[in-house]
């Protein structure tokens, strides 16, 4: 299809902030996803994965670009141990399994265990979780280099997290990960746990991790950043944190995760890719990995979500479809087609006279057929007509059938089914003349 605009020309009709804004930057020329889809993903309310699905899913990121893949933590039970070993031993190739643990022996035994060969030793290290733990910050430093050379001593490649570090003070944040890199640690990652930071105060830190923690050491050390999505910035901190020199943002698919989510993979690398930064992604697989990772989760995605929502490349006002017909670039800010998506274009109350004629050129293919104005007009007039005679009853009545039928794949364990658990095995230390007790 030809447009109206060439590219020449668009190079002078659309202004790049972003450009402009970064040209003074010394951007990476790359950096490798780290995803977090299947360990911290999977931490999203009510959601279990079987182990076919996690396999899956790894394989999938694997092939169309994803670096490293946490899989699980298998310290929690035998069966996230085996879990976790099924899936190191199947051999994943073009990707680094990880699995995670605590700076604890038997974490690391756990791992040991899991056949992995690289893991990730995290802890909190801002002051509210060294209350609630009971630590000082010595006890910290102690723990974190006793674990790291433990596993190095073991054979493992040991990155560490510091864990909710975007609320700790920042020489404690400095002298945990310092004593990370002298005990082995080869990479480290700042943990935004609640989701606090702003793009600002991303920037800031990660400018004073890498000015005041790696340069002094005069070796490479790479920074990770894993961001929470609690006031819906993660994905604009994860931005952030590369710009200033993070190498391995985190990232899940479709943004899933603790609370309101992690940074979603398809936004963080489509953004990244679109300033210049390779990822080493193939967008093009995007859609499918998110289409497969939503039905594994039985999470439905909102229409509007960004790059893979339904609505992401759909229009139905007339003006932007007439623009949109002159050139995509007009209110699309990437072609869809990059990230294996097609343009659609919806008739009803917004449509005007050019989508009427798109309609009729893509619908019907009726390419040379002269219709009068006027007839346009009056197929205009009925399609609105239409759409806004349809029964908003029948809409809302839809709306709460489906609002339903959510509340029933996110709910976890009744109250009725705990206390039915609790009660088989609680019996026997109930007293007698408690209301509790069974009469049976």
């Amino acid at each position: 299809m030809s447009y109206k605009f060439s590219k020449e020309e668009l190079k002078e009709l659309l202004i790049d902030y972003n450009a402009i804004a970064l040209k003074d930057h010394e951007l990476p020329l790359n950096v490798n996803i780290w995803d977090e889809t299947l360990r911290d993903g999977e931490q999203s309310p009510t959601v279990h994965l079987t182990l076919d699905e996690k396999i899956h899913l790894v394989k999938l990121m694997a092939e169309i670009g994803v670096k490293l893949i946490a899989v699980g933590f298998p310290a929690v039970s035998d069966s996230e141990k085996k879990i976790v070993k099924t899936i190191v031993n199947e051999d994943c190739k073009h990707a680094t399994i990880l699995g995670i643990a605590r700076p604890k022996k038997e974490d690391i035994d756990a791992c040991i265990d899991a056949d992995l060969k690289e893991i990730v030793i995290f802890m909190p290290v801002s002051p509210i979780f060294m209350k609630t733990l009971k630590l000082t910050e010595q006890d910290e430093l102690e723990r974190i280099k006793s674990s790291i050379q433990y596993a190095k001593d073991n054979g493992f490649k040991v990155n560490w997290v510091s864990e909710d570090g975007t609320r700790a003070e920042f020489n404690h944040l400095k002298n945990v990960f310092q004593t990370a890199i002298e005990a082995g640690a080869e990479r480290i990652v700042i943990g935004d746990t609640v989701g606090v930071l702003t793009p600002p105060s991303t920037s800031y830190l990660i400018k004073r991790i890498i000015n005041e923690v790696v340069k002094p050491l005069n070796k490479k050390i790479p920074i990770g950043i894993h961001t929470h999505n609690d006031f819906g910035l993660a994905v604009a901190n994860t931005i952030m944190g590369v710009i200033e020199g993070c190498q391995y943002p985190h990232t899940c698919i479709n943004g899933y995760g603790e609370r309101a989510g992690n940074a979603a993979l398809e936004e963080v690398v489509t953004i990244l890719e679109r300033l210049g930064i390779k990822t080493g992604i193939n967008l093009k697989k995007l859609p499918e990995l998110s289409e497969m990772c939503e039905k594994f989760f039985c999470q439905p995605l909102s229409q509007y979500k960004p790059i893979v929502g339904e609505y992401a490349f759909s229009h139905e006002s007339g003006l932007h479809i007439a623009a949109i017909l002159a050139h995509p670039l007009t209110y699309e800010p990437i072609n869809p087609h990059i990230i294996g998506r097609h343009r659609k274009f919806y008739l009803g109350k917004f449509s005007g006279s050019q989508s009427i004629i798109n309609a009729l050129q893509q619908k019907l293919k009726l390419l040379d057929l002269d219709i009068p104005k006027e007839i346009i007009k009056k197929i205009v007039s009925e399609v609105k007509k239409k759409h806004e005679s349809s029964s908003k009853d029948e809409l809302r009545k839809s709306f709460n059938i489906i609002k339903k039928e959510l509340k029933k794949i996110s709910t976890g364990v009744s109250d009725a089914d705990f206390f039915e658990i609790v009660n088989k095995y609680a019996q026997p230390f109930i007293p007698d003349d408690s209301v509790f007790k069974s009469k049976e």
